[in-house]
């Protein structure tokens, strides 16, 4: 039985929120508001601020103190646990939110008896995205057994003879929901610790990993794939555990992915399951390349192996503490539970995608069904209507894409591909003045899409509105910087403009566009000799 005093000891366990901060008087309040309630004191290690940080944090209460910046994330975070006088620590970033749903249950959480380290699942929210990357990280824990932090960016917590918990309780990283201005800061802070990193210690894959990760978040897909490949590089070389870089082979895949290089996504996240064969994101980005491949057969099997992964990861809380793990080194990837899920939010395009097949090869009930499921469940619905219209409109099923791209026109009124598209349908159907009324927003709202200009101007010829194809015209001269001081005295005159025009666009290798504009010049200059043959035999 357990003594009395311990027992006691547990029921009223206190917590210790530490943070380290530099800048943060945009977020800080944010976080601070979402815990203050629940931790018995607020320890926050400044490393420099120059904005209202310091003035926020103390007008939360926090105990304050300024340690100077010294180019290492593990160092100031050692600093923060040493000022903590509670039994539990909770380490947060000024970027994270606790979900006020779940905050109740920090008080029950460290009534464990058994526990000493607590993962929660935590929730990267994404700048102009609704979807999530979701993952097990762990964030409490328990006070004066020695656990500390080290790495120079992405510190690991060393622990010895841990005892993990997972928990339910749900945090926000708004880490990733900057500016561009901020996340260009952001990235070059990291990358130049991580590179810092590599050339005091060549290596090691951890670095080359983060990297990789790094050079993705900003779309620098080649990058991506040259430091995540030579951290699996490293980590065969170093003989680690495949399974603590498998973020590294999905990195190569997406990044191939996102260059259209699809049969190199492919065999990466064909390798990333091959180590895990319950890896979400390696049956997404499999499922996405064999669609692109139009490989539909094995695409059907990947997304029902991604659907089943998805079912079993968001049914997979469990407040019960997991089996014993120890943990001595510097790897954080190396458990389970802090697998990041990148894609957990795109389970709505997988059944999107998945409808189009079925579609495509007429089994319209099973194809209904997906898209119903992909539209109730989707995250990002301007999206779905664009992807659900584009296929209907390129399977020739103008009805359907009409009403689909009007549905995303109620959504969002200056989504300029619907009114395109939805523009293209009212011709097919002869109605020209809806047409131009459709393109015509289109331009206003992209200037610079010459296409849609020149299809404009050739609507107004087939109408007869030979002023109004001047007008156009002459905008176009101007978003082309072409000289406009031109005098028009015939449609022949007309005609070699847009030739001029088709010459300075082959000039910009634009070739569709050229041709477009010189059929314009042929059209105009035909129309001028049918008058004039016309005036000819009425003399």
């Amino acid at each position: 039985l357990m003594n009395p005093e311990t027992e006691n000891s547990e029921i009223n366990s206190t917590i210790s929120l530490c943070m380290i901060v530099k800048n943060e008087e945009e977020n800080l309040p944010r976080c601070l508001y979402s815990i203050k309630d629940y931790v018995d004191e607020i320890i926050i290690v400044d490393t420099g601020s120059t904005d209202r940080t310091v003035e926020i944090a103390n007008d939360f209460g926090a105990k304050v103190f300024i340690h100077p910046w010294e180019g290492n994330f593990s160092k100031a975070r050692n600093y923060s646990l040493k000022y903590a006088t509670c039994d539990w620590i909770l380490i947060l970033d000024a970027d994270h939110e606790l979900e006020k749903a779940d905050a109740h249950k920090l008080s029950e959480t460290i009534k464990d008896k058994e526990a000493n380290y607590v993962f929660f699942r935590v929730y990267d929210t994404y700048k102009e995205s609704k979807n999530l990357a979701v993952y097990d990280f762990g964030l409490l824990f328990r006070n004066h057994i020695g656990f500390h932090y080290s790495g120079i960016v992405h510190n690991a917590l060393i622990t010895t003879d841990a005892i993990i918990k997972k928990s339910n309780i749900r945090i926000y990283h708004h880490g990733y929901n900057l500016s561009e201005e901020k996340m260009d800061e952001k990235f070059e802070r990291t990358s130049t610790l991580l590179k810092k990193q590599i050339e005091t210690d060549s290596h090691n894959p951890v670095p080359h990993m983060y990297l990789g990760i790094s050079y993705m978040d900003r779309r620098m897909y080649e990058s991506a794939i040259k430091h995540s490949k030579r951290a699996i590089s490293l980590s065969e070389d170093n003989g680690s555990n495949k399974i603590d870089f498998l973020v590294s082979y999905y990195i190569v895949s997406a990044a191939y992915f996102e260059l259209n290089e699809f049969k190199e996504s492919e065999i990466y996240a064909l390798k990333s399951v091959e180590m895990d064969n319950s890896y979400l994101d390696g049956y997404c980005l499999l499922a996405f390349a064999y669609y692109n491949l139009k490989e539909y057969d094995k695409f059907i099997e990947a997304s029902e192996k991604y659907l089943t992964a998805w079912s079993d990861i968001t049914n997979s809380y469990s407040p019960e503490p997991l089996p014993h793990h120890n943990r001595n080194d510097e790897t954080e990837t190396g458990s389970p539970l802090s697998v990041v899920y990148h894609t957990i939010g795109h389970k709505w395009k997988i059944h999107l995608l998945r409808g189009v097949s079925y579609l495509s090869n007429n089994q319209n009930e099973s194809g209904n069904s997906e898209i119903d499921k992909a539209i109730s469940e989707s995250t990002d619905m301007e999206e779905t209507l664009m992807l659900l219209g584009n296929f209907y409109f390129e399977n020739n099923n103008i009805d359907k894409a009409e009403d689909t791209y009007r549905k995303l026109l109620d959504i969002n009124k200056n989504e300029v591909n619907a009114l395109f598209n939805l523009g293209h349908i009212r011709f097919k159907k002869g109605d020209m003045n809806e047409t131009l009324s459709l393109w015509q927003k289109s331009v206003e709202l992209e200037p610079t899409l010459i296409d849609i200009r020149l299809l404009i101007c050739k609507i107004n010829i087939t109408l007869g509105n030979f002023e109004d194809v001047v007008v156009d015209c002459d905008q176009l001269l101007q978003v082309l910087n072409m000289p406009r001081a031109t005098t028009i005295e015939s449609l022949n005159d007309l005609g070699n403009i847009f030739n001029l025009i088709s010459n300075n666009l082959k000039e910009e290798n634009d070739v569709q566009s050229a041709e477009t504009a010189y059929r314009i010049c042929d059209d105009l200059k035909r129309l001028e000799a049918t008058d004039t043959l016309c005036a000819s035999t009425k003399t």
